[in-house]
């Protein structure tokens, strides 16, 4: 059964916005994400940095941004077939909720009933800035025919 929720090659043309749910930067999260990955630099563990005070792990964000694109395009999700480029313009501090969104940015020619649809993911902050900012390019079926479908 196909939820509303699916996209298809179709309809995902350029110009398309997808809101994606909000990125928890939560102290949890990311000491998840540390333990996780063996990550535990300074910066991401205490206030003695740069910054004043721990920053979320750069990755985290855009692997929780990446993971709700998936689930959005849902049955349509074939593969990613790249991720960047990739900016990171201001930090996210842990305990930050950032809002995000993807925008079609540019789609290929089908092949073989699929094509790449290029997406714009930007990750902003609580004070409305941009935080990071990439490119996904993932290969999305084109719908399904209605025939033989009951």
């Amino acid at each position: 059964m196909e939820s509303s929720r699916d996209h298809w090659y179709e309809t995902l043309s350029p110009g398309t916005v997808l809101s994606l749910p909000d990125v928890d930067c939560s102290a949890e999260r990311i000491a998840r994400h540390s333990e996780l990955f063996n990550a535990y630099h300074p910066v991401n563990t205490s206030a003695d940095n740069s910054f004043g005070r721990p920053i979320a792990h750069g990755p985290h964000p855009v692997a929780q941004a990446m993971a709700s694109v998936g689930d959005l395009v849902g049955k349509g999700l074939v593969a990613m077939s790249q991720l960047g480029p990739w900016r990171f313009l201001r930090p996210a501090f842990v305990g930050d909720r950032l809002t995000a969104d993807a925008t079609v940015i540019a789609r290929s020619a089908v092949h073989r009933g699929s094509g790449t649809v290029v997406l714009e993911i930007r990750i902003t902050g609580p004070d409305g800035r941009v935080s990071q900012i990439g490119e996904a390019h993932l290969l999305v079926r084109q719908r399904p025919s209605a025939e033989g479908a009951s």
